[in-house]
């Protein structure tokens, strides 16, 4: 089968639970002229009108991985691209759905806000209320089936790129759970859990075939987002405890849990979420790893990597770290630095360009946000401290590695 037979046979099996849509445009569409308005209905324009920014930024960055968009209204979209060669051929759109429950009393209440005539409400409400819901980790394994279709590639459901609105958005679809289902759960999570504990690389993989088989506990509380953010938080107490028993000590894991617990909640869309939860990760990880490496150290240092690691985004001086020891100043560098490899101000800046890391990666702060938070005293300090550790400037470090 071609390209164009395997979307139709897509489609068909889609439409045997959900009634969605799978409709394939020109790439002429994003045209820098902007739309031509020839769309054949009011979901086309719908369409056209909800990705042409972020397709445009996918094709940009030469993405071919499948793109999922949730927007303002609470609506989800599937995007995929086929290539010819280096050149686009098709832009494959599937959607709208809905991942909440309460997706269409919000639209119905933001188009109310505006004074529209009884008629065009009507029309809009119409266009709204065929749009099926669907549990978001099944559209997960529709944009995953919808890439083979395209590309004849296996990826996994962490290979999706996630795109998000850039203003507030005051409702959105549901969490970045699994299914209704929790038989085999509780297998999955174990393995889940061991590699945390070991802080083993490839925990995606174990996150991924947990992914596939529960969406979270069964609650609905008629907000999709926070239903999100608590499972964040639920993934989050996890990888905090998972942690501790993998080495890290019980001081940095619960600090750490409180501000990642403040960062989910600042949190205003499902993919800013989704992107948080893969830096929580990232960072419980690499800290597991790294205090299995030093189990050789002494106790006195380090319980002054803990200090470090707890006030990373403070003013950090020789003579607290010193007293936190009980050694003086003199004797804690020497003994620091026989132990380490490195100084303690070399310590201190590659642990600060670490957290940046995580931070240029996995949120949408700005460069002097970053550089705010992590206390480097200006953005000029903070840009040649990352150049000079990293290798690169923040924005190169964002741009090869930002996971939204």
């Amino acid at each position: 089968m071609d390209v164009r037979q395997k979307l139709d046979f897509l489609e068909q099996l889609i439409r045997c639970c959900h009634d969605i849509s799978l409709r394939s445009y020109p790439p002429q569409l994003l045209s820098e002229s902007g739309f031509p308005g020839q769309a054949s209905d009011s979901d086309s324009l719908l369409i056209l009108l909800n990705l042409e920014a972020h397709l445009r930024k996918h094709i940009r960055d030469n993405a071919r991985e499948p793109l999922f968009l949730a927007d303002q209204l609470g609506l989800i979209w599937i995007a995929g691209l086929e290539y010819q060669e280096d050149s686009l051929k098709q832009i494959h759109i599937l959607g709208p759905a809905y991942s909440g429950k309460n997706s269409f009393q919000v639209i119905r209440g933001k188009l109310e806000e505006h004074n529209l005539s009884v008629a065009v409400r009507a029309r809009m409400f119409r266009i709204f209320q065929h749009i099926p819901v669907i549990p978001t980790n099944q559209l997960f394994q529709y944009a995953v089936m919808l890439h083979y279709c395209i590309t004849g590639q296996r990826i996994s459901t962490n290979d999706i790129r996630f795109a998000e609105e850039s203003g507030r958005i005051s409702s959105s679809s549901e969490a970045n759970l699994i299914t209704t289902e929790h038989r085999g759960i509780w297998m999955a999570e174990q393995e889940f859990m061991n590699m945390l504990r070991e802080g083993n690389p490839n925990y995606l993989e174990a996150l991924a075939r947990s992914s596939s088989m529960s969406n979270g506990p069964r609650f609905d509380i008629g907000d999709s987002l926070r239903s999100a953010k608590s499972t964040a938080i639920v993934l989050l107490t996890l990888c905090s405890r998972a942690s501790i028993e993998g080495g890290v000590s019980s001081a940095v894991a619960y600090t750490l849990n409180d501000y990642y617990m403040q960062m989910i909640e600042d949190c205003q869309s499902i993919p800013e979420v989704t992107n948080t939860c893969n830096t929580i990760l990232a960072d419980y990880v690499q800290r597991v790893r790294q205090s299995k490496s030093d189990s050789s150290l002494s106790l006195q240092i380090r319980n002054a990597c803990d200090y470090i690691s707890l006030h990373i985004r403070e003013k950090l001086s020789m003579d607290v770290l010193a007293k936190e020891a009980g050694y003086t100043e003199y004797y804690f560098s020497h003994k620091f630095k026989q132990e380490m490899g490195v100084s303690v101000a070399d310590y201190i800046r590659r642990e600060k360009v670490r957290q940046a890391k995580l931070l240029l990666s996995g949120t949408k702060m700005n460069i002097q946000e970053i550089s705010d938070e992590l206390n480097f005293g200006s953005r000029s300090y903070f840009s040649s401290t990352f150049q000079k550790e990293a290798g690169m400037s923040p924005s190169e470090y964002r741009e090869r590695n930002r996971k939204e």
